[in-house]
């Protein structure tokens, strides 16, 4: 009797969902995939850069990296905004934009296997030097130039 009742309950319930559904799709108050994707906002002119002069990608967004433990085993987490610095190309920029998640990735990894007392004895030129090449490692159509910080702070526990 009472299995009856929710097999009953459940049929209503699903017609109930897809009749609801259907009216609203054929209304068009409701467009199926719609607002699925992901929209970033694009810069309406690549060649106008944040820090002055010059082109920069900055699409690849804030970044939070643990690092190393100190010697203590306290832990350190890095919060970073990389921009990317390069001669203006649609195609370079195009091809940074596919590979951001890559680029995300090699920045990930360079500063997580360092400790923050190993990020602060570097030198600041010398260490964007070396994250740009590892960069550029992966990318075809072009090379960057430089590495910009927008953010770059460290939370210690």
């Amino acid at each position: 009797m009472i299995n009856k009742f929710l097999c009953t309950l459940i049929a209503l319930i699903l017609i109930s969902i897809i009749a609801l559904t259907a009216i609203a799709v054929i209304k068009n108050k409701a467009v199926p995939g719609e607002g699925l994707e992901k929209i970033y906002d694009r810069p309406k002119d690549a060649s106008l850069g944040k820090f002055g002069v010059g082109v920069q990608y900055n699409m690849i967004g804030k970044m939070i990296i643990p690092l190393e433990p100190n010697e203590d085993g306290s832990k350190v987490t890095l919060i970073v905004s990389p921009w990317l610095e390069y001669k203006e190309d649609r195609t370079f920029y195009e091809e940074m934009d596919i590979k951001h998640k890559e680029i995300k990735k090699i920045v990930f990894s360079f500063f997580s296997k360092m400790s923050i007392k190993q990020i602060k004895s570097r030198d600041e030129s010398s260490l964007k030097k070396e994250l740009a090449a590892k960069i550029n490692e992966s990318l075809v159509l072009g090379k960057i130039d430089g590495i910009l910080f927008n953010d770059f702070q460290f939370l210690e526990e």
